[in-house]
């Protein structure tokens, strides 16, 4: 669709700026107006005008609107507001100046540079305290939520200029409160990060989610994705199995401790995993403890700053193959060879998460993050450390 012409009044809002465009909705960058010259950014999905006539997905977006916007987390992007303007629906959410994972690991890889060990178990540490936080949310009646994300990937980390790590996009999460539940045997998510249950189409619990943050703390130590099928139904297939090795057994540095880590999170049978994320996040925090390298907010903040200024995404990139409505059907009896098992697909445009990203590209100038690292590790020996707050 035609984008709009901007800077642009939108309801209460200005739209600034396009950040991205896919099958469900346009990203801006919009700016917030209160009394006495207030101003705040924000990030405004603006809902495609035929999807905001489908009367089915409306529904769907304010119940994720209701959902999400009762998760307040630092770990957690926030949702402010779900309104409509002019027949098109909308969702304002933070506004966060900082990369997504995947784009960091990409341009890492086409540096053929790593994520340092002690970076990679604050990430996933980080995640999982917003994890913790979504999967313990109750009613009004104090009843649990059960809310599972079912769609943690890179794509859905955001690292922030400041350091932070951020979980976004919960626009498929689920709770089990749902007044009616017809997604049994559908599966949603990206295919490289799901858990077994999930690539089955099985019913999800919160252990879902920490399979999923175990597989991108695989990739994180490893450098690489963890399947390398050739096409969707291998990919699916793979994922099924669950076979993970051992990250030592690619990048000799890992620790013990983190391949265990790393086995139980993705641990086939669910019972098998952490209780929850807050465990598997403690687990993290217990290896960090005990080594001596303990800045990785620092590096982060080194090595978004010497990555490329920021610039709109392509309309329509897909970084990854991702579900939508996606019906599988399974034999009433014992689970076949996954190869055997039906599968309905098309690959969707990747629609986009939130808030300001930048698309980082590797360039020359490792120099300047190993001085800014350094400055920073100098800054907090001298206890100036407030000043990266």
């Amino acid at each position: 669709m035609p984008s709009l012409d901007l800077p642009r009044p939108f309801g209460p809002y200005t739209l600034t700026r396009r950040l991205a465009v896919g099958g469900m909705a346009e990203v801006y960058v919009a700016r917030a107006k209160g009394s006495a010259g207030f101003e705040k950014l924000v990030a405004l999905k603006r809902i495609h005008p035929h999807l905001s006539r489908d009367d089915g997905f409306v529904s769907m977006l304010i119940e994720e609107a209701k959902l999400s916007v009762s998760l307040s987390h630092q770990n957690i992007v926030q949702t402010f507001d779900l309104g409509c303007v002019d027949d098109s629906y909308f969702i304002v959410m933070e506004h966060v100046e900082g990369y997504d994972l995947a784009q960091v690991l990409r341009a890492l890889r086409e540096r053929g540079e790593k994520v340092p060990v002690e970076v990679a178990a604050h990430v996933v540490a980080e995640l999982c305290r917003g994890l913790a936080h979504a999967h313990q949310q109750v009613d009004d009646r104090g009843r649990p939520l059960h809310i599972v994300h079912r769609d943690v990937s890179p794509q859905n980390i955001l690292l922030s200029l400041a350091g932070e790590v951020k979980i976004a996009d919960f626009g498929i999460a689920k709770t089990t409160l749902r007044v009616s539940d017809p997604e049994v045997g559908v599966i949603k998510g990206k295919y490289f990060y799901m858990s077994p249950e999930q690539a089955w189409g099985d019913p999800l619990d919160h252990r879902s989610d920490i399979f999923s943050a175990g597989v991108v703390l695989w990739e994180l130590l490893v450098g690489e994705t963890l399947h390398q099928a050739s096409h969707v139904q291998a990919l699916l297939d793979d994922v099924r199995r669950a076979e993970v090795s051992r990250p030592s057994s690619i990048r000799a540095e890992v620790p013990p401790e983190l391949d265990a880590i790393v086995a139980r999170a993705t641990a086939v049978e669910p019972s098998d995993r952490f209780s929850d994320a807050g465990a598997f996040g403690d687990a993290l925090c217990e290896v960090l403890a005990a080594r001596p390298w303990v800045h990785p907010e620092a590096w982060i903040r080194a090595l978004l700053v010497d990555l490329e200024p920021p610039r709109p995404l392509s309309p329509g990139r897909a970084e990854l193959p991702k579900t939508r409505d996606r019906v599988i059907t399974r034999p009433a009896d014992d689970r076949p060879t996954p190869s055997s098992v039906p599968v309905r697909f098309s690959l969707d445009d990747g629609e986009p998460t939130v808030a300001g990203w930048k698309s980082p590209s590797a360039r020359s100038g490792r120099w300047w993050l190993w001085w800014a690292a350094g400055a920073c590790l100098l800054l907090a020996g001298l206890g100036s450390w407030w000043l990266w707050r």
